[in-house]
């Protein structure tokens, strides 16, 4: 958890949270005065926040930060701070994380600053820092304030000037780091107050250009505008009332979060909404942030295309969430987002996704799971000075069954400091009491401590990764005074299960040896598996042959033996021999593929250019060569009724090759199905249909994609419906128009009831 914001301004929001809260049924007009976008600051100062979220702050001479943070309301708003000239120091605090731990992103300070130690330049979103100030002198004690070196955010510095030579001799910045700048500082434009929602008993502003409403007899509150929900004190007096959230297009982030939760003081956007039944999302959302639906009793939420990142704690507690399906776009899960969401069954992870420490810590309904490749996983923030601790991403999921992991997996903690390149994180299934099978795969080279620790049942680990170097050997242990050695803190081996499974592995690797140093192989529990280099190796080289030079009928042998090689990767059971008769017959394959040949055009019979025998129609000719008026021959034309002819034939050709062999459809969220299918070679897309009834001749919703994979939204509650789907393929007609031509429907119609 992020408990690096556990500071003054959190307290003061927190404390106006209350205040505005219990005054909302007393008086409307006392609380509307608390949404102001302008305003003093002090006897010297004055503050004003645009509609484009650019905060810009005036006067003379010191200011004080504690006389702003009350006022302040739309802190998490601030995108842009911009500090006029005439201020030359701001006393306790002005921090980048402070302001907008989400948005801001950047930060413009006065020529006239001479003291920097106030202010934090840190903050996830700050990209671009502006130092007007040649003459800023820095403590070194005052480091933990300032963005780290090659962390990706710019400082504009003068050059030459005292304030640069700071930021080179004593953070080591480089020139990654600095951009330097030239000329005066430019004049801001007069910043205008935006124009905050009004409040009333049953409506107000949620942000800074975002407003809420109620809807008493529906019980629905209704969230509309431009921007993000970053406060959540007014409409939190219909918490326990509210059934259904609608979060209509145009928010773009979720994160009115201004509780702690290292000491249980909870504030979350809809925290508490103890009735909440279902909520909509918008394809504008792209975040989701900290402890946004924590404890709530959802039972399934519709994550849109579109959304980049659920934050720490989004979903914690969340005890009756059973069906959730991340949008292929999301590509960062934080800290304990679904920790404790016990009735939580599967999860579909993506490559390139990165995963806060814990996140799926005591899902006890998962079965099985597959981690993809290049996936990242981060060490929790567990403690208010910032230390991290283990991953457990997976710790006690009780229910756990079977585990693939198909690379080996970047590991560092929040600050993105690495600890392990291509590992298996330390406590990573720690107590996961039913896990059977773990498979390992790709170039995992670390097995970090207690990575499977307390795995009680743990019968089978295969590894086909060959060059496992390192692991915590067989007996380590740091249990003293006869401490629980199911306790999740200790630091013991990789494998600790208490009995004696098999391992399967490839003899001779390295990884063979590394299990044999550390104590886990013996002559009882040693099985070994093919070597699937080669394999793997003529795959990778086989999908890389363009195949549209190739007679349909080789292609087709050749990809048929492709698919049956690439079943044999996930065959647990194969052998050698088989592997080896794979690469073989691949290579095979691939020398068998016959290139198409160049086939002369037939003229067609309207073709002026054809002779005939003018003498004896019905007697046929050959046709000649025709010649120019000057004696030369004439190249043969095709027509565009017959290149459209030719083109169709053939595309009627490939779709009867073109065969759907399997279909899968379910129910993964309220008025919601999930179609999905093998792919086919010959397919250029699909059509998809799912209806009420079984001959599709009513209530008929369709679709037609490119992919694999289609969701179908908004049907009817409770019904049940029938699926088929069919490949299509296309061609251009003698207009140049593309036309489609379909195969037959799956044989197999799925039937699915709706939630």
């Amino acid at each position: 958890m992020k408990t690096k914001r556990i500071i003054s301004l959190l307290a003061s929001l927190a404390m106006m949270v209350t205040a505005v809260t219990g005054a909302m049924t007393v008086s409307v007009v006392s609380a509307a005065d608390e949404y102001a976008s302008s305003g003093t600051w002090g006897s010297n100062g004055k503050w004003v926040l645009s509609e484009d979220g650019t905060l810009a702050v005036t006067g003379t001479g010191e200011l004080m930060y504690d006389a702003l943070t009350p006022k302040l309301k739309f802190v998490q708003d601030v995108k842009r701070l911009v500090v006029g000239e005439g201020i030359t120091k701001i006393v306790n605090g002005f921090s980048g994380e402070d302001l907008s731990h989400y948005n801001l992103n950047e930060m413009v300070l006065p020529s006239t600053l001479k003291d920097i130690s106030a202010f934090s330049l840190r903050g996830e979103a700050i990209k671009d820092v502006y130092i007007y100030s040649k003459n800023i002198t820095i403590d070194k004690g005052n480091s933990g304030m300032l963005p780290r070196p090659g962390g990706g955010v710019v400082m504009h510095l003068y050059k030459d000037s005292n304030t640069e030579k700071c930021f080179r001799s004593i953070f080591d910045y480089t020139d990654e780091d600095i951009v330097y700048i030239e000329g005066d500082r430019p004049e801001e434009p007069e910043p205008i107050p935006a124009d905050v929602p009004k409040l009333t008993e049953t409506s107000g502003p949620c942000g800074l250009t975002t407003k809420w409403e109620w809807d008493k007899t529906s019980k629905t509150l209704t969230f509309s505008g431009k921007g993000v929900i970053s406060i959540a004190d007014c409409y939190k007096q219909y918490a326990e009332e509210t059934e259904h959230i609608v979060i209509e297009s145009g928010i773009t982030k979720i994160f009115a979060s201004t509780g702690v939760y290292i000491d249980e003081s909870i504030s979350g956007t809809f925290y508490g909404f103890s009735a909440l039944q279902d909520v909509e999302l918008p394809d504008t959302l792209t975040f989701i942030g900290e402890l946004s639906f924590y404890g709530d009793p959802l039972t399934s939420i519709n994550l849109p295309e579109g959304l980049i990142e659920i934050d720490d704690a989004a979903f914690k507690n969340c005890s009756n969430l059973e069906d959730i399906s991340f949008p292929e776009s999301l590509n960062k899960i934080g800290d304990s987002a679904f920790q404790y969401c016990s009735k939580l069954k599967s999860i579909n992870l993506h490559e390139g996704m990165t995963i806060g420490g814990r996140a799926f810590n005591g899902c006890e309904s998962l079965k099985e799971l597959t981690i993809p490749k290049n996936v990242r996983f981060l060490r929790s923030v567990y403690d208010a000075q910032g230390m991290s601790r283990e991953p457990a991403t997976f710790m006690a999921c009780t229910g756990l069954e079977k585990i693939v992991i198909e690379d080996g997996c970047w590991l560092g903690d929040p600050f993105n400091n690495e600890f392990t390149k291509n590992g298996i994180a330390d406590h990573f299934c720690l107590q996961c009491y039913s896990l059977n099978t773990v498979v390992i795969k790709g170039d995992v080279d670390c097995i970090r401590p207690s990575a499977f620790g307390s795995c009680t049942s743990l019968t089978d680990i295969y590894l086909y990764n060959t060059g496992l170097t390192t692991i915590t050997a067989k007996g380590t242990s740091n249990l003293e005074g006869g401490a629980d050695p199911n306790e999740p803190d200790l630091w013991r081996d990789s494998f600790w299960t208490g009995n004696n499974p098999t391992f399967h592995v490839i003899k001779g690797s390295t990884t063979e040896q590394t299990l044999i140093d550390a104590g886990y192989l013996n002559d009882e529990n040693t099985v070994y598996l093919p070597d699937t280099t080669a394999l793997e190796t003529a795959i990778s080289e086989a999908e890389a042959i363009e195949t549209d030079k190739y007679t349909d009928e080789s292609v087709s042998a050749f990809t048929e033996t492709l698919e049956n090689a690439k079943a044999l990767l996930d065959n647990m059971n194969a052998t050698q021999d088989e592997v080896d008769s794979a690469v073989k017959a691949i290579n095979d394959a691939k020398n068998a593929l016959e290139e198409k040949k160049d086939e002369p055009s037939k003229p067609s019979e309207s073709d002026p250019s054809t002779p005939s025998d003018s003498s004896d129609p019905t007697t046929p000719t050959k046709p000649t060569s025709p010649t120019s008026p000057t004696g030369g021959n004439v190249k043969k034309t095709t027509s565009p009724a017959q290149k459209a002819s030719e083109a169709k034939a053939a595309a009627e050709k490939a779709i009867k090759q073109a065969k759907i062999v399997s279909l899968t459809a379910k129910a993964k969220g309220k008025k919601k199905i999930t179609v999905s299918w093998k792919k086919v070679a010959k397919a250029a897309g699909y059509e998809v249909q799912a209806s009420t009834k079984k001959n599709f001749k009513k209530n008929v919703v369709n679709k037609a994609t490119t992919k694999n994979k289609v969701v179908f939204k908004k049907l009817k509650s409770k019904k049940k419906y029938f699926v088929r789907v069919r490949a299509y393929t296309t061609y251009k007609d003698a207009k140049g128009k593309t036309q489609k031509v379909y195969g037959k429907w799956f044989k197999s119609k799925k039937k699915v009831k709706v939630k």
